[in-house]
């Protein structure tokens, strides 16, 4: 029997030991994430995170992530260059989908690339809308008449409930992990106890990466970003954005923001938690949802 390329792939579980080639691997394609990333995934899902080698050479990642034991997301799978086209990526793709299922998580989602997109609608994968990666350099703002404060850890249940209903799911680990990660940069608008909105940006590897940020309305948004872009005045920032939410497209789209690459957010199996997209001004990533 031929020994097939698949065949030769060996999957374990990512180690810390494996941030610095995954944060390599990342870097090859130009992506944004970090090493403080990558610890973020195994701190979110130690025993969910992937490595693929070949004869013992790292050659692909992929991350996986449950909400509430009933949604799972799909990340970073990755195939360093002079091992695509072999199947890893498939590989890693259904190894996640299995890690996940056996845990009783009956929808899975992901946002795909167009090139991942075709390999993963034979897989059962369904569109659910579309998502576009906004780039520019963060102009010099009028502040909006909105009070934005700090985004405090005596804040953070509050916000991971006003993030639910938005969201779909409650992601409290992950609000907190992001919300510290770079000073200043974590924002909420509140009046009364109420939670109108909240920004969370963190440093990338090549921009600055806002979102989270979801809001009830377009002037509780354009209050937040608006705040978070005078911290950043002349740098490059990166927003992915939903297609639903137009008026988060109108806003970065008068910021002078271009699109610089578009995504498909899919789901396999069931949808039961959708949330509502028009509230998301910025999602937490590709990786995070």
């Amino acid at each position: 029997m031929n020994e097939t390329p698949s065949s030769r792939v060996r999957l374990r579980v990512l180690t810390p030991d494996d941030i610095p080639f995954a944060a390599a691997l990342n870097a090859q394609i130009g992506w944004n994430q970090t090493q403080k990333d990558w610890r973020g995934y195994l701190e979110f899902a130690p025993g969910g995170c992937f490595l693929a080698e070949v004869e013992g050479v790292p050659v692909g990642t992929a991350t996986t992530l449950s909400y509430e034991g009933s949604v799972g997301w799909i990340g970073m799978v990755l195939v360093d260059g002079n091992h695509r086209r072999l199947g890893i990526g498939t590989t890693l793709l259904q190894h996640c989908i299995r890690y996940l299922t056996q845990q009783g998580i009956s929808s899975i989602k992901l946002d795909a690339t167009p090139m991942g997109r075709k390999v993963y609608l034979p897989l059962g994968f369904r569109d659910e809308y579309d998502v576009s990666r906004y780039e520019g350099l963060a102009p010099a703002v009028s502040p909006v008449d909105v009070a934005v404060e700090p985004l405090t850890h005596d804040l953070l249940s509050a916000v991971a409930a006003f993030d639910r209903s938005a969201f779909g799911s409650k992601r409290v680990d992950v609000l907190r992990s992001l919300s510290v990660r770079d000073q200043g940069y974590s924002l909420v608008v509140k009046e009364g106890g109420q939670i109108f909105g909240y920004l969370i940006a963190r440093e990338g590897r090549e921009a600055v990466q806002v979102g989270p940020c979801v809001a009830k309305d377009a002037v509780t948004a354009r209050a937040l970003l608006w705040t978070l872009l005078s911290k950043v005045v002349g740098r490059r920032v990166f927003l992915d954005v939903p297609a639903p939410n137009g008026a988060a497209v109108e806003a970065v789209t008068q910021l002078g923001f271009k699109v610089q690459r578009g995504f498909s957010r899919m789901y396999l199996g069931n949808n039961p938690r959708p949330g509502q997209p028009e509230m998301i001004f910025a999602t937490s990533g590709a990786e995070k949802g």
